[in-house]
């Protein structure tokens, strides 16, 4: 592929991608986005928390001990991002009690989890 039709894709891939950020509300609920669609949306309350704060993104990315504010800029941009630099952007937002509570079982699972420790404890004194 020669270098000017690689330019006209790329082009095109980021108009779409630009097209994508704008229509997304920052309140969509996760069950009806698509895994892009809610890391952008992720990137975009990012950004409006950093913003809130009066901060830049390059003193944000330094508070948040990024190795570059290039990947905070990204992180913004195209929704994408490491999960240990999530995990240091969350702690810098002071949000890690939101993380804590990801993939924990619920409270109907518990009580299955329960139910099912009891029944084999009747089975097997029977």
């Amino acid at each position: 592929m020669n270098s000017s039709l690689l330019k006209k894709l790329q082009n095109s891939q980021t108009k779409v991608k630009k097209k994508l950020k704008n229509k997304l509300n920052p309140k969509s609920a996760f069950g009806t986005l698509t895994d892009n669609e809610i890391a952008m949306v992720l990137a975009i309350r990012a950004k409006s928390l950093r913003l809130a704060q009066n901060k830049k993104q390059s003193d944000f990315a330094k508070e948040a001990q990024l190795s570059s504010p290039t990947t905070y800029s990204n992180y913004e941009q195209k929704g994408a991002i490491s999960m240990i630099n999530f995990i240091k952007v969350m702690r810098a937002f002071g949000r890690l009690e939101e993380l804590e509570k990801l993939l924990l079982l619920t409270t109907k699972e518990e009580i299955e989890k329960l139910e099912n420790k009891r029944v084999k404890r009747v089975v097997s004194v029977l």
